[in-house]
């Protein structure tokens, strides 16, 4: 076997090897590995769900991206948060101001649409939810929808019930978030 032979082989188990670990990671080859937000402020997103909600930064990194000609290189603020999982779950950050600062819509009032068509809805299921409510309800920006409150749903299978104590409320860009606490194990079977 000739080195580049030896190079590709060790290329090839290594590529298996870290393949296998992504997909053990993920449990499945299909992952919603993260959604992201981009926000006006990012010190006042951090401050609902860093410090009221309870995730872990994980990331925070300044992005640099080359810019039209004849333009300087934009850079970006780039800041990804855990729930409980480094790979699946994660919430991106993006601050605004890095992508465009003189874009109209920065200037805007933040939007409160409700549960309409376009709007997305971050959800978080805790075993916490009276304890975070208390920091949630008062973070910085953070406009409640509805308190904790308790809530039924149909159960995957259709023939039960999915009993919930539910929690929304707008973050400081206007995104709509639900904080639940499920009361019972939730069965996803059909």
């Amino acid at each position: 076997m000739n080195k580049y032979s030896r190079f590709l082989t060790i290329g090839i188990l290594a590529l298996g090897f870290f393949s296998s670990i992504l997909v053990t990671a993920a449990e499945d080859p299909l992952v919603l590995r993260r959604q992201t937000l981009i926000v006006r402020d990012i010190d006042k997103s951090l401050a609902v769900y860093r410090d009221a909600i309870g995730m872990t930064v994980i990331y925070d990194q300044i992005i640099k991206r080359a810019g039209a000609p004849g333009e300087k290189p934009q850079e970006i603020r780039l800041v990804f948060l855990k729930a409980t999982n480094d790979y699946i779950g994660v919430l991106g950050l993006v601050d605004y101001q890095y992508i465009d600062p003189k874009h109209p819509d920065h200037t805007k009032q933040v939007r409160q649409e409700g549960f309409t068509p376009g709007n997305a809805i971050v959800l978080f299921n805790t075993t916490e939810l009276a304890a975070r409510w208390e920091r949630i309800s008062k973070a910085p920006g953070v406009s409640v929808i509805f308190p904790p409150r308790y809530r039924e749903y149909p159960d995957y299978s259709g023939k039960g019930i999915i009993r919930v104590s539910s929690s929304s409320f707008y973050d400081p860009d206007g995104f709509i978030v639900e904080f639940n606490q499920p009361m019972d194990e939730i069965n996803t079977k059909k």
